[in-house]
C-alpha cells in the first residue's frame, strides 16, 4: 500500500503535499475511497482518498513503532549516482540526519546555487525512500559543511579510517555492549580522508575505526556501519 506524508490536519482530514498530486493521480491512478497510509506528526494512519485526491479521511490510527536510534551520517560529496544510493539506502536503514561534507579529496566542487539545487533533489530522494520504507519520519538533510564544522554527539562517534595503525576494528567499537541511542558516523570520499582532516575529526572525540582488510567503496562504507547498527538493534 502506498504511503504519503501529510501537510496539515483538521479533525479527521489530512491534506497531502501538493507535490504528491501528480503521482497520486497520474502515476498510481488512485481513485476516491482507495486506502493509503499517511504519516502526520510522526503518527501513521490508515486513510481513504477523498474525491479531490488531495486529501484523505482518517479511518484508523496505527500503532507507532518504537523510536529508533539517532544516526547522523556525514556524507562526502560524490558523483550523483553514489549520492542518490547513499540517501536512498541510508533512509531505508534508519539514518535520522544526513550532513554533506566538503572534504579535501572530494573530486567535485559546486557554487552555492548548484549546492541548493542538489540539496533539493536529494531531499526528494529522501522523502520518496521514507514513503517506500514506511518510515514515520523523514530524515533531515543539512547544508554542505566543512570538516571543521563536524560535531560529535553525546554517544558514539566513529570515523572510518584507512590508517593501519592506531585504529580499532569495528567489532571492538560497535557491539551489543557499546551500542547507544546516538551515533555519528564520518566516512571519506574516494581519495579518503586526509591525515590532517582525520586528526581534526579525532580531536573532536571521534574514534578511528577500521572496517576490515578489504578497502570498501566510499558509498559502501557508511551503509556498512549502519547495517551493523540495525543488526545490533534487533539483538537488543
Amino acid at each position: 500500500m502506498q504511503q504519503y506524508f501529510g501537510e496539515s490536519m483538521s479533525e479527521n482530514i489530512i491534506n497531502l503535499n501538493k507535490k504528491d498530486f501528480n503521482h497520486i493521480k497520474n502515476v498510481m491512478r488512485m481513485k476516491p475511497s482507495e486506502e493509503v497510509f499517511v504519516v502526520m506528526d510522526n503518527k501513521r494512519y490508515l486513510c481513504a482518498m477523498n474525491e479531490d485526491l488531495k486529501s484523505v479521511t482518517i479511518k484508523e490510527e496505527l500503532q507507532t513503532k518504537m523510536k529508533n536510534k539517532e544516526i547522523l551520517l556525514y556524507v562526502p560529496f560524490l558523483q550523483d549516482e553514489k549520492m542518490s544510493l547513499i540517501f536512498q539506502k541510508g533512509t531505508e536503514l534508519g539514518v535520522t540526519k544526513f550532513i554533506v561534507v566538503d572534504f579535501e579529496h572530494s573530486k567535485y566542487k559546486l557554487d552555492e546555487e548548484h549546492k541548493s539545487k542538489k540539496l533539493e533533489r536529494w531531499n526528494k530522494i529522501i522523502v520518496e525512500a521514507s514513503e517506500q520504507s514506511y518510515r514515520n519520519d523523514i530524515p533531515i538533510l543539512e547544508k554542505f559543511i566543512s570538516v571543521k564544522e563536524i560535531k560529535p554527539v553525546k554517544g558514539m562517534n566513529i570515523v572510518c579510517s584507512l590508517d593501519t595503525s592506531c585504529v580499532k576494528i569495528i567489532s571492538d567499537v560497535l557491539n551489543r555492549d557499546t551500542l547507544c541511542d546516538k551515533i555519528s558516523i564520518v566516512f571519506g570520499p574516494e581519495g579518503g580522508i586526509s591525515k590532517s582532516e582525520e586528526d581534526i575529526i579525532v580531536s573532536m572525540g571521534y574514534e578511528r575505526v577500521s572496517l576490515g582488510k578489504n578497502v570498501l567503496r566510499t558509498e559502501t562504507a557508511g551503509l556498512y556501519v549502519i547495517s551493523i547498527i540495525k543488526y545490533l538493534e534487533g539483538c537488543e
